[in-house]
């Protein structure tokens, strides 16, 4: 869901990118919340708050891309709002799901808004920030390869001579 998000807003696509993840992040919500509501009454409330949230939202995104609000904002400032709306729907849908992963991803996604903005304003960082990424990435994969796997033999030192 993060990804999905984060790579909207860095390639800036169009309108109907946002308008197809919406139902995305809400089957995803209703999907992951679904164990956590044992009665058909409960489930069938569960999917009746998602889908209500998430129709919000895609009501919201029609308003900020109605034509006389388009012509006030810039295409950046527009990714930006897309998400910080989705955040904001990815986080209610969480509570509501009662799901806390899904909150974490919204508010994530809250904090990549400003992060986002600031770093859009400086490739140099941005690209500084992402050789951090794929360092950090590097190392994780570097200590879970080491790891012995669960439940298996570690090697003695003296069984590869």
């Amino acid at each position: 869901m993060l990804l999905l998000a984060l790579a909207g807003v860095v390639f800036r696509l169009p309108v109907i990118y946002w308008v197809i993840l919406i139902p995305v992040f809400g089957i995803v919500s209703v999907v992951a919340g679904w164990r956590n509501f044992v009665t058909t009454k409960e489930r069938t409330g569960l999917v009746r708050r998602v889908a209500l949230d998430w129709c919000a939202l895609l009501l919201a995104i029609y308003l900020l891309y109605d034509s006389g609000v388009q012509g006030v904002m810039n295409r950046n400032a527009t990714s930006l709002e897309m998400m910080t709306l989705l955040a904001l729907g990815t986080f209610i849908a969480g509570v509501q799901a009662s799901v806390w992963q899904i909150c974490a991803v919204g508010g994530v996604l809250f904090l990549a808004v400003p992060a986002l903005g600031w770093l859009d304003q400086s490739p140099l960082l941005l690209t500084a920030a992402t050789c951090v990424i794929i360092a950090l990435g590097g190392v994780a994969w570097w200590v879970i390869q080491g790891r012995p796997q669960v439940g298996g033999q570690i090697p003695s030192p003296t069984s590869s001579l």
